[in-house]
């Protein structure tokens, strides 16, 4: 499971060099030509969380999976608050602030990883497969709210949600019910078959 999480951490590691690299790279005659390249350079990174996170999903349950390209495109194209990655990125690069696309770029991976592991691992229980267990796991460090240390280790079952001490719940990361348990959020869950 290491091999794992250090493979997710060191895919986030790269996020913010990327997303420079594309902001200050993009060019055009004008501004939505530079959006639109942004754009598609975020879509090209969404599109690797989702496939990472399938592949970590076939490691954690040792099944073959593939990716299935509707419900990445769903995952990918989300809307969150009437607004889809596009509009938010477009945001971002029309007030010129390349601080908030870094961060939107890292919570949209996050977001994408997640859904990606979870539908991997819902395709294999769907398949008839019984017994698998969801573990949460934190960065670990300062920068963890509260309400996830204390989901910090904790197992449930594949069907389960996790519930913090505040009464909010979710089936993943990235998926509570209160946007301040999503914003930011850095923690991944590994699977196992139960014994």
């Amino acid at each position: 499971m290491d091999d794992v999480i250090t493979s997710y951490l060191l895919a986030m590691d790269e996020l913010n060099v990327l997303t420079a690299t594309s902001y200050y790279l993009a060019d055009g005659e004008d501004l939505q030509a530079k959006i639109a390249q942004i754009v598609d350079d975020v879509l090209s990174l969404l599109i690797r969380a989702y496939r990472l996170g399938v592949e970590h999903a076939s490691i954690m349950i040792a099944y073959e999976l593939t990716v299935k390209t509707d419900k990445m495109q769903a995952a990918i194209y989300q809307v969150i608050e009437g607004k889809d990655f596009t509009d938010r990125v477009a945001d971002h690069v029309q007030t010129g602030g390349l601080a908030g696309l870094q961060a939107l770029v890292e919570s949209e991976f996050h977001r994408v990883y997640n859904t990606a592991v979870a539908d991997g691992v819902q395709e294999f229980v769907d398949e008839g497969n019984f017994g698998v267990e969801k573990v949460w796991h934190t960065m670990g460090d300062e920068k963890v709210r509260d309400t996830h240390v204390y989901l910090e280790g904790k197992a449930v079952a594949v069907e389960d949600e996790f519930y913090t001490y505040d009464g909010d719940h979710a089936p993943y990361p990235g998926r509570f019910t209160k946007v301040e348990n999503n914003a930011n959020c850095r923690c991944i869950l590994t699977y196992r078959r139960a014994v």
